[in-house]
């Protein structure tokens, strides 16, 4: 019980700061392949080319600028 509770929590903390503002995670900084791992969320937006793309399987600390699926990551950000 106490897990689904944790679970429960850190899901709507992590929806309650990536979804503030709509292209807020679009901007955010895609830090270079680093220890960290991210095979569930393999593409971002890269603001320096301004396109999404698939990032580094091990990029990490941006938790809103990522998007388990390209068609995903072109939907949020290609307003931009």
């Amino acid at each position: 019980m106490k897990v689904l509770l944790r679970m429960a929590f850190l899901s709507t903390l992590l929806i309650t700061m990536c979804s503030s503002d709509p292209f807020e995670g679009c901007l955010q900084h895609t830090p270079p392949a680093s220890i960290c791992l991210s095979i569930t969320h393999p593409y971002g937006y890269d603001s320096n080319t301004k396109t999404c793309r698939e990032m580094p399987s091990g990029r990490c600390g941006n938790i809103c600028n990522k998007f388990s699926t390209l068609e995903d990551c072109k939907k949020k950000c290609s307003a931009l």
